[in-house]
């Protein structure tokens, strides 16, 4: 379950019996699944079977405007990208295809120019620095608090030899804005794209294609990862893949996952739009995307 990889850094001096018990209620009950991790501010744990355990501070937004991001959370879309990224090889079967998870395959980063936006904690992109990227760069919207925290997070997470300013960066990027200097001098130069609970607004899904498009490399191998979550229900981020796909993006394979790891075919709409909330929690829908 990706609520077990998770853990929040506990005190005796700062940490009740009551906060203990609320950081664990994701697996003391396990019908109402926890799908987002931390306090603004705090800190959480990853346990990675490959890269041991990383901690992650969680920004603690200074306006609304911030807030209104959730990036002050970890979300349980980033835990499995990473776990996809660091994932021991293996064969899935996934709408009648052999579809390899983790290295040596299609979710492999190694050697490659690693883009994430919306990057929040900055899991995913540091999944990839320690995977062997080539090179990383953690963007998320140009706030200084949201970027400073992202740079906390390299420094604690990735071995000095692997921050140097060619292999990881943290830059501001606000989606669709492409005349910026970074959108220019960075166009179609990555080969991996990541997107982690990036699609619960709209609004910005065009916006959001756009800035991948703008990203994405021509090379025949460049592919943009998408992950996100059910939380706020599927008619908000279910129409993301049509924009995407009418700005110039297809969708190469896409299905839903559970946090428990099983999975089921992808479905715009599920139960005549009657999902049960707690249920829908425990999914997310998984994306390969590419150029047309």
């Amino acid at each position: 379950m990706l609520s077990s990889l998770i853990r929040v850094p506990t005190t005796s001096e700062s940490s009740s019996v009551e906060d203990i018990f609320s950081s664990a209620l994701g697996l003391v009950f396990t019908d109402d699944l926890c799908n987002h991790h931390g306090d603004p501010g705090s800190s959480v744990i990853y346990k990675s079977k490959r890269f041991g355990d990383l901690e992650l501070r969680l920004v603690e937004p200074s306006g609304e405007d911030e807030r209104k991001l959730f990036a002050h959370y970890l979300w349980n879309a980033a835990v499995l990208m990473a776990e996809m990224i660091a994932g021991v090889e293996e064969e899935e079967e996934n709408d009648g295809r052999d579809v390899k998870i983790g290295r040596g395959s299609e979710w492999s980063v190694e050697g490659e120019e690693v883009l994430e936006l919306g990057a929040g904690t900055g899991l995913a992109a540091i999944a990839s620095v320690l995977a062997g990227a080539r090179a990383t760069v953690l963007s998320d919207y140009p706030s200084p608090e949201l970027l400073a925290n992202l740079k906390a997070n390299v420094e604690r997470n990735v071995p000095v030899n692997l921050r140097s300013h060619t292999a990881v960066q943290v830059q501001g990027h606000e989606w669709g804005v492409l005349t910026a200097d970074f959108s220019s001098s960075r166009a179609h130069h990555f080969t991996r794209v990541l997107a982690a609970d990036c699609l619960w607004m709209p609004w910005q899904h065009r916006n959001l294609a756009r800035s991948m498009l703008q990203f994405l490399s021509y090379a025949e191998h460049a592919r943009v990862w998408v992950i996100a979550g059910f939380h706020t229900g599927r008619a908000k981020l279910a129409p993301f893949f049509d924009v995407a796909i009418d700005e110039g993006l297809d969708v190469e394979h896409i299905w839903e996952q559970d946090a428990d790891g099983s999975k089921r075919e992808w479905q715009a709409q599920r139960d005549g739009d009657r999902e049960d909330v707690t249920e829908r929690k425990r999914w997310l829908v998984v994306a390969v995307l590419c150029r047309r």
